[in-house]
């Protein structure tokens, strides 16, 4: 019995017939596996989606803290070399003010990302 033959037998007012007592049934357990199958896929896809959010919660963060501390040591030795260079002019110390500058645009001209062995590295 289709779905629109199980409306009209459920739309008329008569009894059902006994000879469809046993299909209606048979297709209301079916319905009813159907049902379950659906909602364990379900939660399997519910389980399977908060193991990967956690995943990648746990990869976010743990890049975050990575570049925050790469970037953190360059803004440490970007202020080392201000601090050479400053003591250079109040010095009144050449030397001293073309070694920081130097200094200051190695780091600034290198991006910490190029070496991407190292990178590599650190993220295992």
């Amino acid at each position: 019995m289709q779905d629109k033959e199980i409306a009209q037998a459920l739309k008329d007012n008569g009894p059902i017939p006994a000879e469809e007592i046993r299909r209606l049934f048979e297709m209301l357990l079916k319905c009813k596996r159907e049902t379950e199958k659906t909602r364990r896929e379900t939660e399997k896809y519910q389980a399977m989606k908060e193991v990967m959010v956690a995943e990648l919660t746990g990869k976010y963060a743990l890049y975050e803290s990575l570049f925050a501390r790469i970037f953190s040591e360059r803004a440490q030795v970007i202020k080392k070399d201000f601090e050479i260079i400053d003591a250079g002019i109040k010095q009144n110390n050449r030397d001293l003010v073309n070694a920081g500058v130097s200094s200051l645009s190695t780091i600034v001209c290198a991006s910490p990302v190029l070496d991407m062995e190292k990178l590599r590295r650190m993220l295992e």
